[in-house]
């Protein structure tokens, strides 16, 4: 019988189950061959004895920390706080920690971000929307030797594990519904130019342009940063111009926000005057006073699935790259 204040060792659980100690270590750290029958037993038997690993104990024996790192430009935002929840409770579930840095949205505090999590010994690194995306960069980071995923950004030349939104198709797919719907002409609050997301869903809205067999104007796309300030700035000036009719295409629900509230001071309606989009579907977007329609991006599921890519790499460091490409999903809403 276990004491209370003794620490249950892997000794004891290979009593316990009457299998060797070599057994149970390879169970609890997914490794060798061990029958699922002796799986379920050995691991029914620690969560009954409450076995709690020596986690210092062992990053001293096998060089782990049992720790990621997520570097992330703005954890604010609405978009990456959800991801990083994921991160978190996957990470948790694989018996990992993780220390989140934040940008702010600098390329330079970026660096100096994975340097310090790089100092602090961490078993792998996620970059959530990281902001130095050049080849350059990307190589090294992946000289680092460091098991690395990157979410919501990919790279066409540089083998590096990624997660991302279909971001092109999902563009695509929200200018076609504003143009089934007899919405005309289509104006383009877009994400920052340096943005590859933003790149991204523009090569989509031309797409549907094309299909549609319309004319494409470049002086129809602005240029935005993500916040609410930043689209109410923009649909004010193109209010000035004119703007009072057909629809405005939003490169994120932040930015549509802004947009909602200018074209409301106004006078004007939405959606009776302009239809008004966004993407991502935050949580305030089916509780605006005009609920959003927007495409939702699966932020749950990137997180899970970077975490996911990360072990794979750290438990085989021979891991072949893998480009994880999800699926975003129309909301039609009042707006639009």
């Amino acid at each position: 019988m276990i004491k209370r204040n003794k620490r249950v060792t892997l000794k004891d659980i290979a009593a316990e189950a009457g299998v060797s100690m070599m057994t149970v270590s390879n169970v609890l750290n997914g490794r060798g061959s061990v029958s699922a029958k002796t799986s379920r037993r050995v691991m029914e038997i620690a969560r009954r004895m409450n076995y709690r690993p020596n986690q210092v104990a062992r990053s001293l024996r096998v060089e782990e920390t049992r720790t990621l790192g997520v570097v992330v430009s703005d954890s604010s935002q609405l978009v990456l706080s959800k991801v990083i929840r994921a991160i978190e409770s996957e990470a948790a579930q694989a018996g990992y920690s993780v220390i989140v840095a934040n940008t702010d949205q600098s390329p330079q505090r970026e660096k100096a971000a994975i340097e310090l999590l790089l100092n602090k010994r961490i078993d792998g690194l996620l970059l959530a929307a990281p902001l130095n995306t050049d080849d350059s960069q990307m190589r090294t980071l992946v000289h680092f030797g460091i098991p690395l995923v990157f979410l919501m950004r990919t790279s066409r030349t540089v083998p590096v594990n990624s997660v991302a939104n279909d971001n092109e198709q999902g563009g695509y797919e929200i200018v076609r519904h504003l143009i089934q719907t007899g919405r005309n002409p289509i104006c383009f609050l877009s994400l920052p130019r340096e943005s590859q997301s933003g790149q991204s869903r523009i090569a989509g809205y031309r797409r549907a342009f094309q299909e549609a067999g319309l004319n494409w104007r470049d002086d129809a796309l602005h240029y935005c940063q993500p916040e609410i300030a930043s689209g109410y700035d923009a649909m004010s000036r193109l209010l000035e111009d004119g703007t009072c009719a057909g629809a405005v295409c939003c490169g994120c629900d932040l930015i549509a926000v802004g947009a909602i509230r200018a074209i409301q001071e106004r006078g004007l309606a939405v959606p009776d005057n302009l239809a008004v989009t966004g993407y991502d579907d935050i949580d305030m977007a089916e509780y605006l006073c005009v609920p959003l329609t927007t495409m939702r991006q699966p932020k749950d599921e990137m997180g899970r699935e970077g975490v996911r890519l990360l072990l794979e790499q750290i438990r085989d460091p021979e891991h072949e790259p893998r480009q994880v490409i999800l699926p975003s999903t129309l909301v039609v809403r009042g707006s639009a």
